[in-house]
């Protein structure tokens, strides 16, 4: 009886201890799936050097995330994020994104002149649906531009110049660059003093927040600063399941610009709690980097230094 008690004993001991062991070493991020990385969601492949890519999420959004690369020419890295863009190309891509471009679409040539990178695709690059036409050019654009040495695409069908989108006949520019904008929505009543701004918003997928860009088209004469942080207090966007963590009673007291750097004073911190910090920062800051000439954003309480984000680095406590 004494030694089945003592054997008892022993087993429970053991396996307290292996499984204090076990949470010891599993890591965070498996244990906290709700905090949002502001690195990005990464597709690995095998190297420690990302591009960010563009790729439709379940509401036909385009989603921001990072595919990591090996490709040093620029030619082949282009290639290599045109392959992820086509739709059954790459089984590397996170559940619930997906590729855009139209499968059995080919890559017929691939030309760089004075940073302008020139795409030829096969015919099957129109196989695209009315909803998604738009969409295919912005994922496009935004996925290469990313990449140092490019700041323009043009995109060729079999040798010929695609100027017009093959659903709405809308004419495209011969050079595509940002300007296009990205999961475009508009807000009109008219067509008169209308003005672009560009927005981050969160989307979360599979129990992974990501981060999406909006480019709002509404009639407001407002300095673009103030029409940031009204529509991201607002915490979503429509019906679609873009919601911004910025709390819905955000005051923006004044703001300054100096040698690129952007400083923001609010009334009260803007930050729920510190599990939302990163994120909040990263949405208001990619926000201003979108429609500022700056590199770099100071976020004040009451005219007192909370945190700065930079472009270049993220965020500095």
């Amino acid at each position: 009886m004494l030694k089945r008690k003592a054997l008892r004993k022993i087993i429970i001991t053991t396996f307290s201890i292996i499984t204090i062991f076990l949470i010891c070493i599993i890591p965070d991020k498996f244990t906290n799936n709700n905090y949002l990385n502001p690195k990005i969601e990464t597709i690995y492949v095998d190297n420690n050097k990302t591009s960010e890519i563009y790729l439709l999420g379940n509401n036909n959004y385009l989603i921001k995330t990072n595919i990591v690369t090996n490709k040093e020419k620029l030619e082949d890295k282009i290639k290599e994020i045109i392959d992820y863009l086509i739709i059954d190309n790459s089984s590397k891509i996170p559940n619930g994104l997906n590729g855009i471009i139209p499968k059995n679409t080919k890559l017929n040539s691939i030309n760089i002149n004075d940073k302008i990178a020139i795409l030829d695709f096969s015919k099957e690059f129109l196989n695209i649906s009315k909803e998604l036409e738009e969409r295919e050019i912005e994922a496009i654009i935004y996925s290469l531009i990313e990449i140092d040495g490019i700041e323009g695409i043009s995109i060729k069908i079999d040798g010929n110049n695609l100027k017009e989108l093959p659903f709405s006949k809308k004419l495209l520019p011969d050079i595509l660059n940002r300007s296009y904008g990205i999961n475009k929505v508009y807000e009109l009543t008219n067509y008169s003093n209308v003005e672009k701004v560009v927005l981050y918003y969160i989307d979360n997928i599979n129990n992974k927040d990501y981060y999406v860009p909006v480019t709002k088209y509404l009639n407001d004469e407002r300095e673009k600063i103030k029409i940031i942080i009204e529509n991201l207090a607002s915490n979503y966007i429509y019906e679609s399941s873009l919601i911004s963590l910025l709390k819905d009673d955000t005051e923006l007291i004044d703001y300054e610009i100096e040698d690129n750097v952007m400083i923001l004073n609010f009334k009260d911190s803007i930050f729920s709690s510190e599990k939302v910090l990163e994120e909040v920062t990263y949405t208001v800051s990619e926000s201003v980097f979108n429609n500022y000439d700056v590199d770099t954003v100071v976020f004040r309480v009451s005219g007192e230094d909370l945190v700065t984000y930079e472009k270049c680095c993220g965020l500095k406590k």
